[in-house]
């Protein structure tokens, strides 16, 4: 049931990430972010439940005589926010805003919705749920695409969790630290893969084959044409009568923007990159045949890598799209020794890992590599620049250790794809001083072997783990 104070736009819920994760981790506590509606009164310190709470339209909202007190909405924001957005404003580390939210005025009111847009979509969407003023001074999302950059929820990244609610999924803020969980009903029926780098998922429907891109804030869905005109006459043939195979040649590896109307995605198990426009019929395929392990968007381009370079798609209107070379490898790696290499967007810069057998007794050897775009080659660098990063066989993620205190800087932490499991692969991996932790598995997840104590940095290491999120339907 939709919510009567929300208006019916928002399903979201915070919670504090301490309260999910092991308490061998202390997780920064950013409450001086929004989280709205919070009650208070300034008669007195109890505080009132979330409007998440269930209550009839006509109802109070406390025990309290609403006529003898005054109930404000409190926006917990930075100072630096305010004194920028509405210096106006006299308390602008705490703005109240009385019963009479209209008073609020469209000048101040815009100019906030404009700062959180800025600053982080779903506080934006928080802003646009507390009433219909407020959505009528701010942008409505819904009548914009998909693929308007402006609403992204490029700093959300989807955890990994099972025993959940069948639509129901915990996000994760990895530039501030903070999680809150979304109800997605959207999910149903679908196979999940994601995020992009975008934030966006893409979800194929188990029945028609069609691939969908969903922004998991502000539900706004893109369909696309089924997956299966990509397939080859004997992929057809081969999966005619088995949709679990069909399912499997249809995973999807790696998805973005191409350009700024249009979207690549990357299919593994056929060996197919290709690219479409919304509105169009049918996919047009980039590259077919060629082993691509990353593949990811930058800066709105679609990028990738080979045994031998980095690449990126070149959607060109005088010429056909295609795989052009960014950058050659300082070396071809060798997929009978299980070498790889991740591509990851560090801190505003696209960025290789290059992980090298050294032999089958001896730890991997790591390189990291800034990809000059101008000069076309791959440029050495020592560390990360202060961050860290997680990398799996199709996705990567860099965040702050001043955001995860138990994470380390200038540290390679492995996911838990079937590439990253040798003997050898030690993880984490300082790269200032060289040194590494073999792992020490306890126990094991769908199969798959774990270490401990569980904490944020293998919560983060499972969100960069490859995988197929067959949704609970039921």
């Amino acid at each position: 049931m939709a919510n009567p104070l929300l208006g019916g736009e928002s399903s979201t819920q915070w919670y504090s990430p301490s309260t999910r994760l092991s308490a061998h981790h202390k997780w920064r506590d950013w409450t001086n972010q929004l989280q709205i509606p919070v009650l208070e009164t300034n008669r007195s310190t109890q505080q009132i439940p979330t409007w998440e709470a269930k209550r009839a339209r006509s109802c109070a909202l406390c025990p309290l005589d609403p006529v003898h007190h005054e109930w404000y909405v409190t926006l917990r924001l930075p100072l630096q926010f305010f004194t920028s957005c509405c210096p106006l404003i006299a308390n602008p580390s705490r703005l109240f805003l009385r019963r009479d939210w209209t008073n609020l005025g469209d000048g101040p009111a815009g100019l906030i919705a404009d700062g959180l847009l800025t600053n982080d979509v779903a506080d934006y969407m928080c802003f646009r749920a507390v009433c219909r003023t407020w959505r009528l001074w701010s942008t409505d999302p819904r009548k914009h695409g998909v693929l308007d950059r402006r609403f992204h929820p490029r700093q959300w990244i989807m955890l990994r969790q099972k025993g959940s609610p069948a639509c129901r999924r915990d996000f994760m803020n990895v530039s501030a630290g903070y999680c809150r969980y979304v109800n997605l009903p959207e999910l149903r029926g679908h196979d999940v893969f994601g995020p992009t780098t975008e934030g966006l998922l893409v979800l194929l429907d188990r029945t028609t084959w069609v691939v969908r891109i969903l922004n998991p804030f502000t539900r706004q869905v893109l369909d696309l044409p089924p997956a299966t005109t990509l397939l080859s006459c004997n992929d057809l043939e081969l999966t005619d009568f088995r949709n679990n195979l069909r399912r499997d040649l249809l995973q999807v590896s790696g998805a973005g923007l191409a350009a700024d109307s249009t979207i690549a995605v990357h299919f593994r198990e056929i060996r197919t990159v290709a690219i479409i426009k919304p509105g169009d019929v049918k996919w047009t395929v980039v590259d077919r045949g060629r082993s691509i392990l990353p593949a990811l968007s930058f800066a709105g381009r679609f990028y990738c890598a080979t045994t031998e370079a980095v690449m990126v798609v070149e959607t060109s209107t005088d010429q056909p799209p295609r795989l052009a070379i960014v950058a050659k490898l300082n070396r071809p790696f060798s997929r009978m020794m299980m070498d790889t290499v991740h591509l990851v967007e560090n801190d505003g810069e696209l960025t290789l890992v290059d992980r090298e057998c050294k032999g089958s007794r001896n730890p991997r050897k790591y390189e990291v590599y800034r990809v000059d775009m101008h000069a076309r080659k791959i440029v050495p660098v020592h560390g990360l620049g202060g961050r860290a990063v997680f990398i799996g066989i199709e996705l990567a993620l860099s965040v702050s250790p001043s955001v995860f205190s138990s994470v380390n800087a200038d540290t390679i932490y492995l996911g838990f794809d079937e590439m990253l499991r040798g003997y050898m692969d030690y993880s984490p991996i300082n790269l200032m001083d060289g040194t590494s932790e073999p792992r020490r598995f306890k126990g094991s997840r769908n199969g798959v072997p774990l270490y401990g104590p569980q904490g944020v940095d293998d919560c983060l290491s499972w969100s960069v783990t490859g995988y197929r999120d067959e949704s609970n339907d039921n």
